[in-house]
């Protein structure tokens, strides 16, 4: 919070009295003179002592105006459209004090990103207008990368917060929709981070039940500090900006399903699936299965002429995934087919963490010389025949 000295003027009204007091002693026949000196010493002391300047309170108004001027009033300044940017937050509390902060999707008005504690990943999406930034998606245990803009799934809570509102000056307080009350406390602070001093500005959110957060936007960054606090002051939990490595991905563990040496079963492999903002998980995950990778290149499931056309997880937990027409041409026996489409499920089934996929080629149910699927027929995941 900034605050303002107050200027002590010199009293130029004290100063010409005593002067014209002193040309008393002088005779009329200097009083013209007299008179020119004490116009120019009048002069002389206005400028000395600022007598034509604003009053102190007029002075200070302005610049109390002048420093709020200063407060950049473009909301992305103070929580910005970051990408390919890992933030690495240290914190002190508990175990889920600290955490990482990823962009996955970046839009003209909206923002996704996923928060990675000790216990879970939430993705949450923001909102931006010309006001106000706003969560409108939250999603907790969400290991796998999703565009919920595009897909259309619905969030997981309905009642959202809003992060910022203009106009960010002190005192500006607002109410969001989950019952918590904000209020701009402090627009002039500077952290000292271990990459440097960055300016922020603070802002209290209150509760329901009387617990309070104070989280601190740095300029150009966007959350730099979170403090949490119990109803009681009895819990304090910290989270601080500890590094923040830009042009790096994001990186999943993926456990691949392939058919063995010798065609009885499936074997599996971890390897590592990188994306970087904005890019989709099917592209990355058909090179996965092609065996286009380094560490897949002894698992190739697809063909490389095979292409996922889209890959989402539906409202009701199953995963819709489209390939092009060529996969069902495998030139294989029943049994062998049917033991790749079960890799394939398996590995897409493993990184969304569900039991159910529904395989389409362009849109339209899975058939091959071997193997029919009917309208919606999904296929389970299953690890039966997985080598131990």
């Amino acid at each position: 919070m900034k605050h303002f000295k107050m200027r002590r003027l010199l009293s130029s009204f004290l100063v010409t009295t005593l002067f014209l007091s002193g040309c008393g002693l002088f005779g009329e026949s200097d009083t013209e003179t007299d008179s020119e000196n004490a116009v120019n010493s009048d002069e002389n002391l206005s400028d000395e002592s600022g007598s034509d300047e604003p009053s102190d309170e007029a002075t200070d108004e302005e610049n109390s105006e002048d420093d709020e001027a200063e407060i950049d009033q473009d909301l992305t300044v103070w929580f910005p459209k970051l990408e390919n940017t890992l933030l690495d937050y240290k914190g002190d509390g508990n175990e889920f004090a600290p955490f990482t902060r990823y962009p996955q999707f970046v839009k003209d008005d909206t923002l996704q990103m996923v928060e990675s504690t000790a216990g879970t990943d939430v993705v949450t999406v923001y909102n931006y207008s010309d006001d106000e930034i706003k969560e409108s998606f939250v999603r907790a245990g969400t290991y796998f990368r999703e565009d919920f803009v595009d897909t259309g799934l619905e969030s997981e809570q309905g009642n959202f917060q809003i992060i910022l509102q203009k106009p960010l000056e002190l005192g500006h307080s607002w109410e969001s929709p989950d019952g918590s009350t904000s209020e701009i406390t402090d627009v002039s602070v500077n952290k000292d981070l271990p990459f440097g001093s960055i300016e922020a500005i603070e802002v209290t959110r209150q509760y329901e039940n009387n617990s309070e957060t104070i989280d601190y936007y740095g300029k150009d960054i966007g959350l730099i500090e979170q403090i949490f606090k119990s109803d009681d002051d009895t819990i304090t939990v910290t989270s601080t900006l500890s590094t923040q490595a830009a042009d790096t991905p994001e990186a999943f563990p993926i456990t691949v399903y392939s058919i063995d040496d010798q065609a009885l079963g499936l074997d599996k492999s971890t390897v590592t699936m990188e994306l970087e903002t904005n890019e989709p998980a099917r592209l990355a995950m058909a090179e996965i299965l092609k065996g286009q990778t380094p560490d897949t290149e002894e698992s190739q499931i697809l063909k490389e002429s095979t292409e996922i056309n889209f890959m989402y997880l539906r409202q009701d937990g199953v995963v819709h995934v489209d390939f092009s027409t060529n996969l069902s041409a495998m030139n294989a026996g029943s049994g062998i087919e049917a033991m790749t489409l079960q890799g394939i499920v398996n590995t897409i089934g493993d990184y969304y963490h569900v039991d159910e996929v529904l395989l389409t080629l362009d849109n339209e149910p899975y058939e091959s010389g071997h193997i029919l699927l009917n309208e919606g027929e999904t296929w389970p995941v299953d690890y039966g025949n997985v080598n131990q």
